[in-house]
């Protein structure tokens, strides 16, 4: 028959097999679950081995299920050693491991072979237990050795720089299992020398160990250590001080219902003054993270004040950077149109680059991950199949999602400086910081698109007295034009006329033949230069009417658009006769855009491209720079969903140092008498990947020349 003492036994035998496999379900089958399930099998084979001694009858099977149980002792230390080197990810030096098993494999046979460790079962109320023998004691000193050792080697994982926060409150929490289970594991022993007159209470520290263990794999929200402590210690002295004065009425009183009365009332006030003492004490410790998270509250509750997007990303990455007092910031938005998450704004509390932009395109497990995830987490959750896959110059502490109200995006923040983990008040806070953020970008995103509309407006209706203006002013100047034309070819007719009526007085005077000479040349130069001003004009005019009427996504010919960004480079610049400018596109070839924008990139590129050119060949030798063939190349590739325009020269190129900056505003490589704004290339960029959705890339080697690529969608 199973008596109550028994029950208890099965039932924590029963719980810590539902716990191995509570954490196999949570951590898969890793070395670290497979660590711990051996551990608790030690476990289990102890409490039904003991559990057998207790009940049984026959001394014989009561003294082999002491053997056995005394085996599973034997291991048990060295379960949780190995279950520690695997937590703290390190390997267990192999003279250490073969001394473990030297070690057990001793007091195995010694226990199987000889009444050295169990000499005899013995008979208590509570049923049979084994009895010390002489070498019984060097069981404590094996399991001692082996868990102090474990012990410090985990105390020196703690104190590595390299250890996050979390990973360094875990193993403090299991350092004190450790201790806590070797204390326990004293005890419970020591009843083996029949010290105690009451019941072994093993089977409670063995739950007591695995249950914790549980905990602190399966939990990412730990309380903070030193608050944890500070309620354990507190606790104790208020049930040594209930134990104390209920003892002593119990003693001095004679009704036994008065007593039991006033030592309720007793209990309920301490429980009364435990939970006030733990509020203050909580108060106290964790003074600064209550202050930081009324400041971010306060700074969540005025963002909608700020309604540039980029201040108000840079207000709250310095916010939560100075006030949380963390590593590093990072806040990403969503940018449907290149179909990924952009890390709009790095800060770090460090010296590192803070300009330092990346971002996770829609398919990356880590976006993945966070779209299933609505309240902020620790950056320990996630598996570590999806960390391997993330790029982050420094250690990440929480990620705060960010999907309300259509504003979809992230914040990552690093550890805090000085290691504490962050806490459940701190995720609630973090939380609402998000939802304000949220709002307050949408906020932005409504004045910015406001903004653009009425620049639009503004835009189109400059546009509209474009043509107009345009018409006007090259009819006042084409009239004046034309008589200079008349005048010169008046003049041209003159000059024929009177040479034709008086060669011979013409013949006979040399200086007045010169004269005549001289007059005719600027007769041709005006002519010439009329004609150039009626090109220039009828270029402006031109380019000014497609700014009027072609501001509408359309198809046309891309023909049209690099004859006419041509004709304004000839306007700008005396085209060499050694420029070769090749088409490589069919004159039907169609390309879908705003004709007027795309014009104006055909038109800087090839700028650019001449200017580079004419660089190169000042820098070059007379003789190397006449025998150079040059040359801009304008290939036109049609593919299935995109256009790619490709524009490439052999001019001077650029330096490997400035790659990274051609698309910067205002930067520019042109030396000073080309007078470049460092806007040109900008303003492309913009143009494609703004307006058009396209994208843009290019390759560039110094002295040997430039190629520009753009994707353009087909519609």
């Amino acid at each position: 028959m199973y008596s109550l003492y028994q029950i208890f036994i099965y039932i924590s035998a029963a719980t810590i097999f539902c716990l191995t496999g509570f954490v196999f379900y949570k951590n898969k089958f890793d070395s670290l679950s497979k660590s711990f399930g051996l551990l608790n099998l030690a476990f289990f084979i102890w409490l039904i081995s003991y559990s057998h001694i207790y009940s049984t009858q026959d001394v014989f099977s009561a003294y082999w299920s002491a053997r056995i149980g005394f085996t599973a002792i034997t291991l048990v230390p060295i379960f949780l050693s190995i279950f520690m080197f695997n937590f703290l990810e390190m390997k267990l030096n192999k003279k250490i491991k073969w001394l473990y098993i030297i070690s057990a494999f001793i007091l195995i046979i010694l226990n199987f072979f000889s009444n050295l460790i169990i000499s005899n079962i013995e008979t208590a109320y509570w049923g049979k237990f084994p009895s010390a023998g002489k070498l019984f004691f060097l069981i404590f000193i094996y399991a001692f050795l082996i868990l102090v050792y474990t012990i410090y080697t985990a105390y020196k994982y703690v104190q590595q720089p390299k250890t996050t926060s979390i990973k360094k409150q875990k193993t403090i929490y299991l350092i004190l299992v450790n201790i806590a289970y070797l204390i326990f594991f004293i005890f419970d022993n020591l009843f083996s020398y029949n010290l105690f007159n009451f019941e072994p209470t093993f089977y409670l520290s063995i739950l007591f160990c695995s249950v914790l263990i549980t905990i602190i794999l399966s939990s990412y929200n730990l309380s903070n250590i030193k608050v944890t402590l500070i309620k354990f210690f507190i606790f104790i002295f208020m049930m040594l001080l209930v134990f104390v004065l209920s003892n002593y009425i119990l003693i001095s009183s004679t009704n036994i219902y008065v007593s039991s009365f006033i030592i309720l009332a007793i209990t309920l006030i301490f429980f009364t003054f435990y939970k006030k003492i733990i509020s203050i004490a909580e108060n106290i410790l964790l003074s600064r993270n209550k202050h930081y998270q009324n400041l971010l509250i306060h700074a969540a509750s005025g963002m909608a004040r700020e309604h540039n997007i980029d201040r108000l990303l840079k207000l709250i990455s310095i916010i939560v950077l100075k006030t949380v007092k963390v590593s590093f910031v990072a806040i990403s938005l969503e940018n449907k149109e290149q179909k990924n998450y952009e890390i709009k704004i790095f800060r770090a509390f460090s010296n590192l680059n803070n300009e330092l932009l990346f971002s996770y395109d829609y398919d990356h497990p880590f976006v993945n991950f966070i779209k299933h995830k609505e309240n902020p987490f620790l950056y320990d959750e996630i598996p570590q199949y999806i960390t391997r896959s993330i790029v982050l110059p420094l250690r990440a502490g929480m990620i705060i999602p960010s999907f309300f109200e259509d504003i979809k995006g992230f914040m990552i923040i690093g550890e805090k400086n000085n290691k504490d983990v962050f806490t459940k008040e701190d995720a609630i806070v973090f939380k609402m910081l998000a939802r304000q953020t949220s709002l307050a970008i949408g906020n932005c995103l409504f004045f910015e698109e406001y903004k653009q509309a009425q620049e639009k407006i503004s835009a189109a209706e400059k546009l509209a007295s474009i043509g107009g203006l345009a018409e006007g002013v090259a009819h006042q100047i084409r009239n004046r034009l034309h008589q200079f034309s008349i005048i010169s070819g008046e003049l041209k007719y003159e000059i024929k006329d009177f040479e034709e009526k008086n060669k011979n007085l013409i013949n006979d005077n040399k200086k007045l033949n010169e004269t005549f000479d001289y007059i005719k040349e600027l007769s041709l130069s005006l002519k010439s230069n009329v004609e150039r001003i009626n090109e220039i004009i009828r270029g402006i005019l031109d380019f000014a009417k497609m700014e009027a009427k072609h501001t509408m996504f359309e198809k046309f010919l891309f023909k049209e658009v690099v004859d006419l960004a041509y004709d304004m480079l000839k306007i700008k610049h005396n085209i060499p006769n050694n420029l070769a400018f090749v088409r490589n596109f069919n004159d039907t070839d169609t390309i879908f855009g705003i004709k007027s924008q795309i014009l104006e990139v055909i038109y800087n590129l090839i700028d650019n491209a001449f200017e580079a050119i004419e660089e190169k060949e000042n820098s070059l030798p007379k003789e190397q720079a006449i025998a150079t063939q040059n040359k801009i190349e304008i290939p036109l590739i049609k593919k299935s969903d995109t256009t790619l325009i490709h524009i490439s020269d052999n001019g001077i190129g650029i330096k490997e140092e400035n790659v990274s900056k051609i698309f910067i505003p205002f930067f520019t490589t042109k030396s000073s008498r080309k007078s470049g704004t460092g806007l040109g290339m900008y303003i492309v960029k913009r143009l494609i990947t703004e307006n058009h959705k396209g994208k843009i890339r290019f390759e560039s080697k110094y002295m040997s020349g430039t190629s520009i690529f753009i994707d353009l969608p087909n519609q």
